[in-house]
């Protein structure tokens, strides 16, 4: 267990073996809810954007057209 302050910024550090061992490096965005108990981290999950070229065909239907960029917008 670690202790840690609240700076006047609102503004926590946490402990490096912590973030080492939850493999969280600088600039890992977290997601903060509040609980009966106190607060909850957890790591926000990004999904990359796809372009469109890279799924083209993925639902294709023989007789279909596929769509391009532009018309996806």
């Amino acid at each position: 267990m670690e202790t840690v302050k609240l700076s006047s910024k609102g503004q926590i550090v946490i402990p490096k073996a912590m973030r080492d061992d939850l493999h969280w490096p600088a600039g890992t965005e977290l997601i903060i809810r509040s609980t009966a108990t106190g607060l909850t981290l957890t790591p926000s999950t990004h999904f990359p954007k796809t372009i469109s070229a890279e799924v083209r065909g993925f639902l294709a239907k023989p007789g279909r057209t596929l769509p391009n960029d532009d018309a996806s917008k």
